[in-house]
Order: structure tokens, then C-alpha cells, then sequence
């Protein structure tokens, strides 16, 4: 059954006038990376343009004839490279989407984030789907805000740091005063923010940067301004907060799940989150190097999150949620278990593990291990394929292995790449071949 896959990151975090440049680029790149996904005779719906070279390159390494996808572009998308409610629900985007699938019925809508946007677009195309009254109602949301993740992990029993979700300056500084005593450091967290972009770390010490927030900062207790961090904190469409106390990980990973239409819920992977330190010592956060599956937890520890994080799906499942969640957590130096937060969207191991299961199959995890390198050097697609073919290490479909240029920033001149192999050793001897690109 042919697809409508709509591409709209972004949408589910904020309106557009609050989102950053930053958050829109990242948009644009998930909206590149997530082509990935495409099969034959798939409609794609993005906010931006896709390379022909991007095209081609996902149709030959996944073997199918991508003349067969057709792309679909809003001219409203114009600079804000997000799909918004608004536009999808067009009547421009609502009559060519019309116009393309009565060639070919059935179909169904696969979407980054279910919004209420694609289940309005949804209805006006008379594709009925399960979980659209609950979309319709702006249920998802309930998985994409913080201060609602800790409700509902509350309600599942999941193992959450100490915390509480604040609505003002008042609220945040006794928030913040209780919870420093805890382990010295608390995070305060911007409700709807993403990839820790809102995420501040206030801690008494000085310190290096910090995992899971885009800064960290020493307050010299007990003088602390809540009224500054509010204003940073906050946006014009978000006055909510979540303060916790903050614990060093040993293990930073996530485990993805899939409510399927019938309401069955599919296992899908886990993977670790890599960081590293900034070249730079001025840099306040820590550097997102990509995610490897499956993640190295020991099976102990992965069944003990797995047996958590599936109490939190069910939750969701029985409120009515349909589609992909993510839901991120750590373990503490101390060997404790702490879920931080859920998103009911594709994940950022959601393109890898698409990509590994239709090349390798769906036990990969059993033989391989999979990861993603960001800002290899390269001037484009072609130019990485070229260099990875010369250089012995592009991905060969016999061997199994090998590394796959995912997605090019035409701007910073890099491209974000896909490493398999058949060990962790194997898989960093191919990353560092791709950093000596830089």
C-alpha cells in the first residue's frame, strides 16, 4: 500500500515565530535524512525541495525504482522549512495531494509527528486511519510536553528524577532551592523544547559541560535570579517549565515502540546517544555525535528499561495514541534506572533502523551494530560516494558492510553518514576512516 509520508519536524515543538534558526535548520535536515524511509510509489511531502542526487543514491542502496516517488512541496513552505497544521490543511496541499492519489487507492499517511494538521489533511482525503479522533483532539501532545511526560510517568510508575513542571519565577525558584540538595545540580527544562536545545544545567561546582542541555552553568548558591532564567526559559506560546534534579548517566540511550493501527505495540530498537567535548573550549554544551544501535547496555539493563518504558507505551495505547514513540532515559553513575522524557514522533534511530532492517533484516540487531557519524567533510552526495568507493569503504550490499552517506548540508559542507558492521570494534575502525575526511 503506497504511502503519504509527511515530513513535518518541527511542528509538534513550537509555532513558527518561536522557532529558532537553529530548530529550523534542524527541521530541514530531518525533513533530507527522513527520505529514507521512502518506498516505491510513495508520496513525500516535505517543506523543502530533495536533491535529485538524494533520490537516487536512497533508491539504488535500497534496490527500487524511485522514479516510481513522486515529491510534493508547499509553495507556503517558502523559508520556514516546517510543515505546519495550517499548510496541510490548505486547500492547495488538500487538492494536489487529491489530485495524485486517484491514480492508485488504497492509501495510508505515515507522519513525523501525528498532529491534528495531518488528521484534519487525513479526513479531507478520506483516508481513515486509527487514533485520528485522538489526534484530533491534540491527544499527541500529551507525549510531546514534559511537564506531561511526568504525569503519565507518574500514572506507569515509571522512575523519574525529583521534579515538578512551575508556571512562574516564584514557582521556579522554590523549585530550584529544594532540588539543588538533592545531588547539587538541577536541570530546567522548556516544555515543548527538543535535543536538549531548551535544556538548562545549573550546578553549584564548575563544571564541564554537561549531558542533556544546550548549556551549563555554575550559580554560586543561594544566589540564583529566577526572573533571568524564566525569561530564557519561556516563549510566547510556552509559559511552562520542568525543574528536576540532575544526575550524571553512566548510559544515555532510548527505546522506540510502535502502537500499530490495530493497537498492538511493536518493539522497534534501542540505541545509545553519543556526545563528546567540544574542540572548543568555550563551547557550553556538549557536541551530539549520533546514536549506535542497539545501544551497549547489558541485557539485564536493557530488559529492566524495556519492562518500564512498555508500562508508559500501554499507558498510551489505551488513551489512544497511535504511531512511533520514543522515550529516552538514563543510568546513573550509582546504577540507577531514570526516564527523562517520551515523544510520540519518528526518532532519531528511527531512519537507522528503517535503513538497517530493509538491507540486513529485522534480527540486524543480533549481528550488527549500526551508527551514525555527523559533519563528515564533504562538498556533496556524489563527492562522499566517490570517496568512500575509492577509499574501499562504501557499503557493499554483498559483504554486508560499509558506510552510506545519509544526507548532505550544502552550507557547512558535511553529510551525515550511516556506519554497518558486524562489531563495535569494526564499526569505530569505519568512523575514524570518516572523521579522517575532516
Amino acid at each position: 500500500m503506497p504511502r503519504i509520508l509527511i515530513m513535518n519536524a518541527g511542528t509538534a515543538q513550537m509555532s513558527g515565530a518561536d522557532l529558532t534558526k537553529t530548530q529550523l535548520s534542524l527541521a530541514a535536515k530531518s525533513a533530507l535524512r527522513s527520505v529514507w524511509f521512502a518506498q516505491e510509489d510513495d508520496l513525500i511531502v516535505s517543506p523543502i525541495a530533495i536533491p535529485t542526487e538524494l533520490l537516487s543514491l536512497v533508491g539504488a542502496t535500497l534496490n527500487f525504482d524511485v522514479s516510481t516517488l513522486s515529491v510534493l512541496v508547499p509553495e507556503s513552505a517558502g523559508e520556514a522549512s516546517i510543515l505546519s497544521d495550517s499548510t496541510l490543511q490548505s486547500d492547495p496541499i488538500v487538492e494536489r495531494i487529491n489530485r495524485h492519489i486517484r491514480r492508485t487507492t488504497p492509501w495510508r499517511i505515515s507522519a513525523c509527528y501525528p498532529s491534528e494538521g495531518v488528521a484534519r489533511l487525513a479526513a479531507a482525503l478520506g483516508i481513515l486511519q486509527n487514533g485520528d479522533d485522538f489526534t484530533l483532539q491534540r491527544g499527541p501532545d500529551l507525549l510531546n510536553r514534559k511537564s506531561h511526560f511526568r504525569q503519565l510517568a507518574a500514572s506507569a510508575s515509571l522512575p523519574v528524577p525529583s521534579g515538578c513542571a512551575i508556571t512562574s519565577p516564584d514557582e521556579l525558584f522554590r523549585a530550584v532551592t529544594s532540588l539543588r540538595c538533592e545531588t547539587g545540580s538541577v536541570i530546567v527544562k522548556l516544555d515543548n523544547g527538543a535535543g536538549g536545545l531548551g535544556n538548562v544545567i545549573l550546578t553549584g561546582t564548575e563544571s564541564d559541560p554537561l549531558p542533556g542541555a544546550r548549556e551549563t552553568r555554575q550559580v554560586l548558591w543561594p544566589s540564583f535570579d529566577p526572573n533571568t532564567i524564566w525569561t530564557e526559559m519561556t516563549t510566547p506560546s510556552c509559559r511552562t517549565a520542568v525543574v528536576e534534579s540532575y544526575h550524571l548517566a553512566r548510559s544515555i540511550f532510548y527505546l522506540e515502540f510502535e502502537i500499530e493501527a490495530n493497537g498492538s505495540i511493536a518493539y522497534v530498537n534501542t540505541g545509545s546517544i553519543r556526545l563528546r567535548q567540544s574542540k572548543d573550549r568555550s563551547e557550553r554544551a556538549l557536541v551530539w555525535t549520533g546514536l549506535e544501535l542497539p545501544s551497549d547496555l547489558s541485557n539485564e539493563q536493557c530488559s529492566t528499561a524495556r519492562a518500564h518504558a512498555n508500562r508508559f507505551v500501554e499507558l498510551a495505547r489505551i488513551l489512544g495514541y497511535r504511531g512511533m514513540i520514543n522515550i529516552d532515559a538514563i543510568f546513573t553513575t550509582d546504577g540507577r534506572l531514570l526516564f527523562n522524557e517520551a515523544n510520540g514522533r519518528w526518532g532519531g534511530g528511527s531512519v537507522l533502523h528503517s535503513i538497517a532492517a530493509r538491507l540486513l533484516g529485522p534480527d540486524y540487531s543480533d549481528s550488527y551494530v549500526i551508527s551514525s557519524v555527523r559533519n563528515v567533510r564533504s562538498n556533496s552526495l556524489q563527492t562522499a560516494v566517490d570517496h568512500f568507493a575509492n577509499d574501499g569503504c562504501l557499503f557493499d550490499s554483498t559483504r554486508k558492510e560499509g558506510v552510506i552517506p545519509l544526507a548532505a548540508d550544502q552550507e557547512a559542507g558535511t553529510v551525515e553518514c550511516i556506519v554497518i558492521a558486524r562489531s563495535r570494534l569494526a564499526c569505530r575502525d569505519l568512523e575514524h576512516r570518516l572523521l579522517r575526511m575532516t
